[in-house]
């Protein structure tokens, strides 16, 4: 994954980060940290960049997003040491050299061939400075001072991987915060739909929509411990299944209605208020699931491909295509039959009505018709548009995009590569 948290904003203006001009017209108080690495099967050439940024367009301003989260704030901290004291200084190449200090004294740890060092247990990933024999502590690593520029190059490289972390966090957060809106949406949706006969399939719908929803509350312990990461994404499998079973239920209760056939106005006037209510938790389960897909990828913080984690989300798309198809012929055959023109809102008299109306239609031809409700009308276009369910993916995947952290005013905040300024 290539993280670039300014850089890119810097590319697209063709600004040197050398230039010495351009950092004195710049403007103090916005200061981006970068981090890059090549899109390549092996990362290589990490690196840190601070840079002074111009101010922001109002495209710019207004996409950005707060970073609020105290641990990820804490996480960013710890990833690119004094990340935070960003916010007081005044200038970036101060801040940049004080960074790589931050990262303190290199040492080379010179121990026995064959020895292990202790694992640390206080601190994950580190090691304490002795080995062990059966017996118990065997010896003391001898450490040596790393000096020059070998050593920078190892800060900066450690000070990169350990950011790269820390943006997929921050991409993963945004990813999170806006599926939880968006569920917020959903659930409005569904307060709007008629009061349906089957309360036990309203109710799952009801309660997939809290399930999923609490999954999409961002929790940074989550996101760093694998096995609570892997748990969340074994609990989304279990909703993206029982999404899957209530959406494949709407799909093929929409299909059978091609099957009812001879129905008078009546009669299908109240099979297009049924049909009324499939259609809509179609569409909602539809985007539930939608959701979910884009959760799973969140989770994995992009190392996971979205083919992967859309898979199960295009067959049921297509299957609530295929219904629709089916719903529009029946939707075009009944309404040929019954005469019905929804361009003028009217249906043609038929029956004992329509026999009775024959004389004084001879003196006026619309005596003929009679009005269809425009609720109806409504619906029945809805139902026959034919419209494509299948959600467009052009939206970059921000995993793979530049991410930028820019300090503001004391804060600290993401800029999303879908927002950001063109030449």
């Amino acid at each position: 994954m290539a993280v670039v948290v300014g850089l890119v904003f810097l590319k697209k203006r063709s600004r040197n980060v050398c230039d010495n001009k351009a950092s004195e017209q710049a403007n103090s108080d916005l200061i981006a940290v970068s981090t890059s690495a090549p899109v390549k099967k092996t990362q290589e050439e990490l690196s840190i960049t601070f840079e002074e940024l111009p101010s922001l367009t109002e495209k710019e301003e207004a996409a950005l997003v707060e970073i609020k989260d105290q641990k990820l704030l804490a996480r960013i901290d710890n990833a690119v040491p004094g990340a935070l004291q960003v916010m007081g200084n005044a200038g970036a190449a101060q801040y940049a050299q004080q960074a790589i200090q931050n990262m303190g004294q290199l040492y080379q740890a010179i121990i026995p061939q064959g020895a292990k060092l202790v694992n640390a247990k206080d601190m994950n990933g580190a090691v304490r400075g002795f080995y062990r024999n059966a017996k118990g502590i065997q010896g003391q690593a001898h450490l040596v001072p790393v000096d020059g520029n070998p050593a920078q190059g190892l800060a900066a490289m450690n000070v990169a991987n350990a950011a790269m972390g820390a943006a997929a966090m921050v991409v993963g957060q945004y990813y999170m915060t806006q599926i939880n809106d968006q569920l917020g949406e959903i659930n409005n949706e569904l307060d709007k739909i008629a009061t349906f006969q089957d309360k036990e399939y309203q109710g799952r719908i009801y309660a997939l929509v809290a399930a999923v929803q609490k999954c999409s509350q961002f929790q940074v312990e989550i996101v760093e411990n694998e096995e609570l990461r892997k748990l969340e994404l074994s609990h989304l499998k279990g909703l993206e299944d029982e999404c899957a079973k209530l959406l494949g239920q709407a799909n093929l209760t929409l299909k059978e209605f091609e099957k009812k056939k001879g129905l008078d106005y009546s009669g299908y006037e109240k099979q297009v208020a049924e049909a009324q209510t499939w259609y809509q938790y179609q569409q909602i389960l539809l985007e539930i699931m939608l959701k979910i897909e884009e959760l799973t990828y969140a989770l994995n913080l992009g190392q996971v491909s979205k083919e992967n984690c859309y898979s199960m989300f295009l067959p049921y798309a297509r299957q609530a295509e295929d219904s629709l198809k089916a719903l529009a012929a029946w939707h075009k055959e009944t309404g040929a039959v019954l005469q019905i023109d929804l361009d003028a809102n009217r249906r043609r008299r038929q029956g004992i009505e329509g026999f009775f109306m024959n004389i004084p239609a001879l003196f006026n031809d619309d005596l003929h018709y009679k009005d269809v409700p425009k609720r109806t009308v409504s619906m029945i276009s809805k139902q026959s548009a034919g419209q494509k369910t299948i959600a467009s993916q052009e939206d970059p995947d921000l995993f793979k995009e530049d991410v930028r952290l820019i300090a503001k005013d004391g804060k600290l905040y993401y800029l999303p590569e879908t927002h950001s300024t063109e030449e």
